[in-house]
């Protein structure tokens, strides 16, 4: 009979802890990538009883334990922010933070940032780290694509005599994860600049006609020192024409938007056939203030031709990109971080890092939404797609916060229920206290 107080007691004990797990999910509701966790009950190893007059063998537990407590993984409800740091991850997976060389994991992105010099004492090297609220870390892989440049004119030398400014070597927007063991800290440059590329080629396509009038193409092209000047074509018919066809003396210029400076002067000829399709140019390419472009009139009817009986026209194309200076900082659902510039390019610097488990209920809760790994859990790892690369496995929302996926009203209802198991234990306990006690006064 006294086996029931410890059955009663172990009941009470382990309905007590299911209170305590009941009580902090009810609290960290408003938990920002909260995971709630919930009781495992199990019960105690049982006596067989058996009797000298009867081969039944009749099993009496001894009570329950906690078995376990398990996270729940569901998905919280997005909450909208206003910052573009603040993430938050739709779908399985981990941001991965770092500091004093641990690394944790976390569904909490309420992220911000730190300023940190690249090079002591010069303020225009500085980048933005992104960190969580505690000052740990965000990992993730930055590109090789720009580096610091100490002379470097980012617009403002002129007037602030200021020079130094993180340089895009190559732009793109592809981002590839590097090794899980290699993701390194997340920086955003405040100073970020997209180089000049200056025009290579000049592309013209119209109709001059046949009539005796002069024609005239222009061209926009993008120089060394980033300034936009003129390619002109100014077409008039030749003097001397050849048996069958057109031929039309060209003078080709190069100058600056006001047409003050001159970089450059030719003069050639294109000959167009008795069907109006380019023959032959001779103007090959022009100097555009140390640059060379090369001129295209296309071949055949697919550039400039000489037609009559079609309308008149004149366009043309060109390569090259204006330098730009960095306007605003992006990341996308790839968790790619996007730098916008001034003359309206893009280009990733990097990306944050999305991590994955075999066991995610092998995770060890550390506190403050983090979580560390174990011999349970495995060793942190990416999701690859078809073609061998490595993905995030989950969208990344900017401007988003997962909230806490802690139900209140699945608490409330789960605390009764406890304690009314509380209640029912600690009955029995004083109901095999009369039971002993009557005994006792039988034996007198």
């Amino acid at each position: 009979m006294t086996q029931g107080y410890y059955a009663a007691i172990s009941g009470m004990q382990t309905n007590q802890y299911g209170m305590d797990v009941i009580s902090d999910n009810l609290t960290n509701v408003s938990t920002t990538g909260y995971k709630s966790s919930s009781t495992e009950f199990a019960d105690l190893f049982s006596n067989v009883v058996s009797s000298a007059n009867t081969p039944t063998y009749n099993d009496i537990g001894y009570g329950v334990k906690l078995q376990a407590t398990s996270f729940n993984l569901t998905q919280g409800s997005m909450m909208s922010s206003d910052r573009f740091n603040d993430l938050a991850l739709e779908g399985n997976g981990w941001f991965g933070v770092t500091s004093k060389n641990q690394t944790m994991f976390t569904r909490d992105g309420s992220f911000s940032f730190d300023t940190y010099q690249k090079t002591s004492g010069d303020v225009n090297s500085s980048t933005n780290r992104l960190v969580t609220a505690d000052g740990q870390f965000v990992t993730g892989t930055m590109l090789s694509n720009f580096t610091y440049n100490p002379t470097f004119d980012y617009g403002d030398q002129s007037t602030t005599g200021a020079t130094g400014a993180f340089v895009l070597n190559t732009p793109t927007m592809s981002a590839p994860f590097s090794a899980v063991g290699s993701q390194g800290t997340i920086e955003f440059p405040t100073r970020l600049a997209y180089p000049v590329q200056p025009t290579t080629k000049a592309t013209f396509v119209g109709n001059l006609g046949i009539t005796d009038a002069t024609r005239a193409i222009s061209a926009q092209v993008i120089s060394g020192n980033n300034d936009t000047n003129q390619l002109k074509l100014t077409f008039t018919k030749s003097a001397v024409q050849p048996a069958t066809g057109t031929a039309w003396d060209v003078v080709a210029t190069v100058t600056s938007t006001d047409g003050n400076t001159v970089y450059d002067t030719q003069n050639g000829q294109a000959i167009f056939s008795a069907s109006g399709s380019l023959d032959s140019f001779n103007i090959a390419s022009m100097n555009n203030d140390g640059t060379p472009v090369a001129i295209d009139l296309g071949t055949g009817f697919s550039g400039v031709i000489a037609v009559d009986g079609v309308g008149i026209s004149g366009s043309s194309t060109s390569d090259g990109v204006s330098a730009g200076s960095l306007t605003k900082y992006g990341i996308n659902a790839d968790g790619i971080i996007v730098a916008d510039f001034s003359n309206g390019r893009q280009s990733a610097i990097g990306r944050i890092a999305v991590y994955h488990f075999q066991n995610d209920q092998g995770l060890n809760r550390e506190g403050g939404t983090y979580y560390t790994e174990s011999s349970d859990s495995g060793k942190p790892l990416f999701w690859y797609d078809a073609n061998g690369n490595a993905i995030t496995g989950a969208t990344v929302r900017s401007n988003s916060l997962e909230s806490s996926n802690s139900d209140m009203s699945v608490g409330l209802t789960d605390m009764i229920v406890s304690q009314r198991a509380y209640q029912a234990n600690s009955k029995i306990v004083t109901t095999v206290d009369e039971m002993i006690q009557k005994a006792l006064q039988m034996h007198r």
